[in-house]
Parts: structure tokens; C-alpha cells; sequence
């Protein structure tokens, strides 16, 4: 029988029968698979967010929420992780599963230490998540991410696309020397024509 799902009142407050999850510690490198840390941008807006972001503290808060005893839960970061992740990139839970097993910035923003192609949790795991830590944390959780998505420039990441959709693909915007290519592409395409530029096959002057 599963005890996941139970939850009882604990000092007036709910609190579920499932012991709170930990995340492989991310200094302790794996000998035959590379670090995350080790291939992701440092400068990348979901890397810098991973650092600032007050995980610990998000930890203690929701530690009430869980048992001493009980099967173990989904770690606290990797569920919030998620939600934020969802609430940034506009997507769907399934979605957003979806992309976080392709995705190595989405696995190290929510705690991973090596890159795993599977779906991080089943869909109803999301949904018992938000039930668990409900409405109030939940926009709580919503207010302290966006002080900090502020801070971490992740302003700068351009999307196309629906998460969890083929078609779906993101980018770091670099500032100002965007604009130049932008720039000098729009110049390129009012000297050659944007017809033969997009083709290629203009000539070369020296």
C-alpha cells in the first residue's frame, strides 16, 4: 500500500506521511559520468539562478510538511525547482518533464548531479506537490522566484515554442552584440537583396 498520497492534521496544519526526499550531494563527482557542473555555462541565467536562489531556507520551511516516517517523497528541490521552471517557461507539468529530461540546465537548476534522460517524476507528482505545500506557499514559492529571476538575468533567455512540443527551443540572448549581428544582417540584406541573402549566392566583393 502506498503511503505517498496520505496526509493527517498535525497541529492544526496538514501534513503528509511521506518522508521528505534528499538530491545526491553535487560535490561528490560520479567517476563514469561528468559532473553537470561541469558542462554547463557558468554564466547561463538558469545556472546563476541555481546559485542564488535560497534552497536552503525553502528546505527548512517545507520540512514541516513531511513525516519521520513513510516512503520518501520527491526532494523539495527538485519539485520546486519544477514549478519555477514551469511558471518561467509558461508550460504545462507534462511539458515541462519533458524538457527537463533533455535539458542539462534544467536538471542542474533543480539539483541534479549528472544528466538523466528520464522524466524526473510521474505527472501526479506535481499535482501532490502543490496539494502538499498548498495555495499560500505556493504563491509564496511564486513572489520569492520572481525577486530573484530579476536578478539572474533570465530575462535574457528568447523562447519559440510550447515546452513538451517539438518545435520548442530556447536561447541566451547576449546583449548588445545581438543587436549589431542584427544590425549588419538587415544592412547585408539591403545591400544583396534578402532573396539572394537568405540564399547565399551572393558574390563576394574585395
Amino acid at each position: 500500500m502506498r503511503v505517498t498520497g496520505k496526509f493527517y492534521k498535525l497541529h492544526g496544519k496538514l501534513k503528509s506521511s511521506a518522508v521528505k526526499g534528499k538530491l545526491p550531494c553535487q560535490s561528490e563527482l560520479d567517476l563514469f559520468e561528468p559532473h553537470l557542473r561541469q558542462v554547463v555555462d557558468q554564466h547561463h541565467p538558469l545556472v546563476i539562478l541555481a546559485g542564488i536562489f535560497p534552497w536552503e531556507i525553502l528546505e527548512k520551511e517545507y520540512s514541516i510538511l513531511y513525516s519521520k516516517k513513510g516512503a520518501p517523497a520527491k526532494p523539495v528541490r527538485l519539485m520546486a525547482g519544477l514549478l519555477i521552471l514551469k511558471e518561467i517557461f509558461s508550460a504545462s507539468d507534462k511539458g515541462i518533464m519533458v524538457e527537463w529530461s533533455k535539458d542539462p540546465f534544467f536538471q542542474y537548476f533543480c539539483g541534479s548531479s549528472v544528466f538523466s534522460v528520464k522524466l524526473p517524476c510521474a505527472p501526479y507528482d506535481m499535482t501532490r506537490f502543490r496539494k502538499r505545500i498548498g495555495m499560500e506557499r505556493l504563491a509564496g514559492l511564486k513572489k520569492t522566484s520572481s525577486v530573484y529571476l530579476k536578478k539572474s538575468g533570465i530575462h535574457r533567455l528568447k523562447t519559440e515554442g510550447k515546452p513538451g512540443n517539438e518545435n520548442f527551443s530556447y536561447y541566451v540572448s547576449s546583449g548588445m552584440h545581438q543587436i549589431i549581428i542584427k544590425r549588419l544582417r538587415d544592412l547585408a540584406e539591403k545591400f544583396y537583396g534578402k532573396s539572394q541573402f537568405h540564399a547565399g549566392t551572393f558574390n563576394r566583393h574585395d
